[in-house]
């Protein structure tokens, strides 16, 4: 096969895939499935080497991130349920909620909590909250609604465990302590650039009726059990106020101890008994399961409840369900890349265009993530394309994730669910959805870009 061949037939396959999602609705899953069988098929990996190549990339995907994404997503439905995410949120309204402050209190609180919960229920959790702080000092919905959504869909799209992150660093084999440091970073500097933007917005949105009814109603009637009692947030199982470091505790406690392992572990004399304990609890795995422990004190007497102990952890695992699966299959998009010396050709595209390596991952994230409205597929298309490319060009992995992460998070708009689901809520139109959340989330990703190209030239990544 000539490369002009290969080249046009993978080009054209994805191609097939954004359309099949964007156009006609096809679920992603069996979309990018779809695409590795009719590929592997056409660069003869045989009738019966197709199905046992995706199945070996789709293994050897699980084997690396499978769990992380499900404890993800399990610890994610914790902080939600405990109320623990509310606690933060306050926390972060009390310690910068007056006056200018506020819209930078809600970008923090969104940070902090969107690491492990994904950005739509940080929205839906929290814009109540919100909308009381608009109404209370007049800001507009179009500015605090978006802000809240932009904290946690920058940060789940740069840091792990966020399952786009976990794609993308498992496909790229990133040092996983590095990829949580830088992405929180370049993270933080585009929720900067963003969160700046969207306070220069003078068009004023009020809060939605039922919300500021729903705030007034609670006030009258003494509280609920998750409203708050003596200005703090209250625990829905403990129906006391939350200590703030236990809510913070299961947030940065798995950061924590894999940054640690990333850091000390390769310092430590291999077989001792403090290197050996290190590289256990720092594992990503068990440091994430960790996390997930020190939940249960958020539940009080309940935590031994079958509702905490195994209804919790199923509905994480539903909302883990299509993450896990699109990364297991877009591991095995990864190995047909490798296989079919795709991988090569594009490195000598590269090369004879003198383009500079970092934009091809991040145009192509950015593309598929505003094409089809995913930012896991963008991050995880782009990471497959260029994970055979990272020694061939001559770049470091961290960079090529960090490029993955910010073109991945360009421009939301009226495919993405998050869009919708924030621009409901805040009581914005479409066209203010587009000049907030579309424009935000575009400034977010391109100076984050700059400072991922910045990092890069300076030698530090």
């Amino acid at each position: 096969m000539s490369d002009l061949f290969i080249l046009i037939s993978f080009a054209v396959a994805i191609g097939v895939l954004v359309l099949l999602i964007a156009r006609f609705k096809v679920h992603p899953v069996f979309v990018l499935f779809a695409v590795v069988a009719a590929l592997g098929l056409l660069f003869r990996q045989g009738g019966s080497g197709t199905p046992e190549m995706i199945t070996e990339g789709f293994g050897n995907t699980m084997a690396s991130v499978g769990l992380l994404i499900v404890f993800g997503c399990v610890l994610g439905r914790a902080l939600e349920l405990s109320g623990a995410a509310l606690r933060i949120s306050e926390a972060a309204e009390r310690s910068l909620g007056t006056g200018k402050k506020i819209p930078w209190g809600i970008a923090l609180a969104s940070c902090v909590i969107g690491v492990p919960v994904i950005a739509d229920t940080v929205v839906i959790m929290l814009i109540p909250i919100v909308s009381a702080m608009a109404m209370r000092t007049r800001e507009s919905m179009m500015k605090l609604g978006p802000i809240l959504y932009l904290g946690a869909y920058v940060m789940t799209s740069l840091v792990l465990p966020g399952p786009g992150p976990l794609a993308a660093a498992g496909a790229l084999e990133v040092n996983l302590g590095q990829a949580i440091l830088f992405g929180g970073l370049v993270g933080l500097f585009g929720v900067a650039v963003g969160t700046f933007y969207l306070t220069r917005i003078t068009t004023y949105v009020a809060p939605k009726p039922e919300f500021v009814e729903s705030i007034a109603a609670t006030a009258e009637g003494g509280g609920t059990a998750t409203a708050g009692q003596g200005d703090r947030a209250v625990g829905a199982f403990t129906g006391r106020p939350l200590n703030l470091g236990a809510c913070l505790l299961p947030v940065f406690l798995p950061i924590t101890l894999i940054m640690i392992d990333s850091v000390l572990g390769p310092l430590l004399a291999e077989g001792t008994m403090l290197a050996e304990f290190i590289g256990f609890v720092g594992s990503p795995v068990v440091a994430l399961a960790l996390g997930l422990i020190s939940t249960l004190p958020l539940f009080g007497r309940e935590w031994a409840t079958k509702r905490v102990l195994n209804d919790m952890f199923e509905e994480g695992l539903r909302t883990a369900a299509l993450p896990v699966i699109l990364t297991g299959t877009g591991g095995a998009l990864a190995l047909l890349i490798r296989n079919t010396e795709v991988a090569e050709r594009i490195a000598a595209g590269i090369e004879a265009s003198g383009i500079p390596p970092l934009i091809v991952p991040f145009l192509v994230a950015a593309a598929i993530n505003t094409i089809t409205g995913s930012n896991i597929l963008g991050m995880l298309t782009s990471a497959a394309i260029m994970a055979p490319l990272v020694d061939t060009l001559g770049v470091s992995a961290l960079a090529v994730y960090l490029a993955c992460g910010t073109g991945a998070q360009i421009f939301k708009h009226a495919n993405s669910s998050g869009f919708w689901v924030t621009t409901t809520l805040s009581n914005m139109t479409v066209g203010q959805g587009i000049r907030s959340i579309g424009v935000a989330t575009s400034l977010s990703g391109i100076s984050g870009f700059l400072m991922v190209l910045a990092l890069y030239y300076l030698g530090l990544i």
